[in-house]
């Protein structure tokens, strides 16, 4: 590894300072993480001096209890984490990363700050997700992408943000964050960059992928460690995109938005990370005066360590429920979040089959007070400040293909309960579709 000597370096200085031996994780091919336990923040105050003569200062930080320090020493960048909950130090030395803006730059507002979640196309899957905001500039922060059976959605989604894109001018995308490398995140994303470059600029990426080579990857299906790869393929043929590798801590701002990484698969370690969601950004977006949190497919393990480290920063009004509505974040999570509007990156037919299997569903819906929208009925646009009440669900695009669903999966439904999904797309704004005008 380029970083060896510099890390060599850091771990000596470190160790003497702290009085301690480091667990060490190598985060990615130039990034390692050492973890210190039972610390003070005493003991962190004093690491931050010894890193302030060596190394440059970029910026300091504090979320809740946490505090965190960034540095510069060469092409290197240096992150330090002190954790009250649980008295420890994360630092991490990433020698193969770009660098966010971490102050406000100038920007001229032209328009609203929007959300929307993508209605991605669910005809033959049950999964996938993708978020949009466009920032009081124009320009659009991208969140993940669609699956490979979502065989439209790279169009759909050029299409999308061609038509909020003035006539003449290139579509920008200020930040593209992948939250992790799931095929369902990540497919429609690679697509985009094969095919629409030619019409698009894209400033950033913003990502920190689980390693292939982890501790706990055995227990990975062949598509996660597939598709992992793939999207570090097509990114890396891109240079022209900057990648920054997300690191907890960082607060970074894209012209109104405010941005920060409240946790990685880097803190997860040394626990168990078999659940290949466990491996999710989860990220803070804020703008306008309000909050929208996307924990990506954050499992259990990440769950527990937003709690503890962020009891009251977690306070959102908007939530995407995690996973899909699936084996996810916690109850005690959403209580934390206090949501008003809780986002399904779902289908109805996968949130029907978990209403009864998981109350976290019905724990985040009854704390939003019934508020709730589910991806694959109609992409629903919010714009910031978010009211509730004033969200805007556009005519329903897509509907499943019952013969494609049960050739892939062999999943099977009542006639019933297909003319029952089918009548509700009609009545969404849905075209009817020929071969189920005589029913099922």
């Amino acid at each position: 590894m380029k970083i060896e000597k510099l890390l060599n370096h850091i771990t000596f200085s470190a160790n003497k300072l702290l009085n301690s031996e480091p667990i060490r994780y190598k985060s990615d091919e130039e990034c390692v993480v050492l973890l210190y336990n039972d610390v003070s923040r005493e003991l962190f105050t004093r690491l931050c001096e010894s890193l302030d003569e060596e190394f440059t200062l970029l910026n300091e930080n504090i979320i809740e209890n946490n505090s965190f320090r960034f540095y510069k020493y060469t092409e290197v960048v240096v992150c330090v984490g002190f954790f009250e909950c649980n008295n420890t130090i994360r630092l991490v030395v990433d020698g193969d990363t770009a660098l966010p803006d971490f102050v406000p730059q100038k920007f001229n507002k032209t328009c609203k700050t929007t959300l929307w979640q993508f209605e991605v196309d669910h005809s033959l899957i049950d999964c996938g997700m993708c978020y949009i905001i466009r920032t009081c500039t124009g320009a659009f922060f991208v969140i993940d992408s669609a699956h490979t059976y979502s065989i439209n959605d790279c169009e759909r989604i050029h299409d999308f943000l061609r038509e909020r894109t003035p006539e003449g001018e290139k579509i920008h995308i200020a930040g593209w964050f992948i939250t992790h490398g799931h095929d369902d995140h990540v497919a429609q994303f690679t697509n985009y960059l094969d095919f629409y470059m030619t019409d698009t600029v894209i400033d950033r990426i913003y990502m920190n992928l689980i390693p292939l080579e982890h501790r706990d990857s055995d227990a990975w299906m062949f598509s996660n460690k597939m598709y992992d790869a793939n999207t570090r393929r097509a990114v890396k043929e891109h240079p022209e995109i900057e990648l920054v590798r997300l690191h907890t801590g960082m607060t970074f701002y894209i012209d109104n938005l405010r941005l920060d990484a409240l946790c990685s698969h880097e803190d997860v370690f040394p626990a168990d990370n078999s659940n290949y969601n466990d491996s999710s950004i989860v990220l803070m977006v804020t703008a306008e005066d309000s909050k929208v949190l996307i924990p990506g497919d954050a499992g259990h393990e990440e769950s527990y360590i937003l709690e503890a480290r962020y009891p009251t920063y977690l306070k959102a009004d908007i939530v995407q429920q995690a996973h899909h509505c699936h084996f996810g974040t916690t109850e005690k999570f959403y209580e934390l979040v206090g949501a008003r509007c809780v986002l399904f990156p779902a289908t109805q037919i996968k949130f029907d089959e978990t209403w009864d299997v998981h109350s976290t569903n019905r724990k985040s819906i009854e704390i939003a007070e019934g508020n709730y929208f589910i991806a694959s009925n109609g992409t629903v646009e919010i714009d910031l400040p978010y009211v509730k009440g004033t969200e805007k669900v556009y005519p329903d695009e897509t509907f499943e293909s019952f013969k494609g669903v049960y050739d892939l999966w062999t999943y099977e439904y009542s006639a019933e309960y297909k003319q029952k999904l089918y009548d509700e797309y009609l009545s969404r704004g849905g075209k009817p579709i020929d071969e189920y005008r005589k029913g099922f």
